[in-house]
């Protein structure tokens, strides 16, 4: 079973506390990655923190259905597959350092495990490219101007 990693940071002009409540706001993923079609929350915990959800992401071959399950820290959020249609699992962590009052870096680190008969160079091409546009659309959400 193939799998493939990527990990990236950038430095986003916002506060800790904002970049926490963009990447934990789930529902909100169509509207700035540019892949995820739909976003569902199936359950929260008490402070309302998501702890699954479910999602339809366009791929190039196909739209891939899954779930995930979120776990959460001060600095960030994780995650890991419940179920999917095309991943067979996936792990992904948001880490975020403040850099002073308004900055702070992201670090986004993402491992899919699939049974894609693809070449290693298309997968690994595929996999940055969704790290890149997924740091890029967070940027751009959290300071529009920049």
């Amino acid at each position: 079973m193939p799998t493939d990693h990527a990990r990236r940071d950038v430095e986003v002009h916002a506060p800790l506390d904002a970049v926490l409540a963009t990447i934990r706001d789930l529902a909100s993923q169509p509207e700035w990655i540019p892949t995820i079609q739909e976003a569902e929350v199936l359950e929260t915990d008490d402070a309302g923190l998501p702890l699954t959800a479910r999602f339809a992401a366009s791929t190039a071959v196909g739209t891939d259905r899954y779930t995930l399950a979120y776990e959460h820290a001060p600095d960030g959020m994780s995650w890991s597959m419940v179920e999917g249609r095309l991943q067979t699992g996936q792990e992904g962590v948001y880490t975020v350092e403040p850099l002073g009052a308004d900055r702070a870096r992201v670090t986004y680190d993402l491992t899919i495990h699939h049974n894609l008969p693809l070449p290693g160079f298309i997968r690994s091409r595929i996999i940055k490219g969704l790290v890149d546009e997924t740091l890029t659309g967070l940027r751009t959400r959290l300071d529009p101007v920049s």
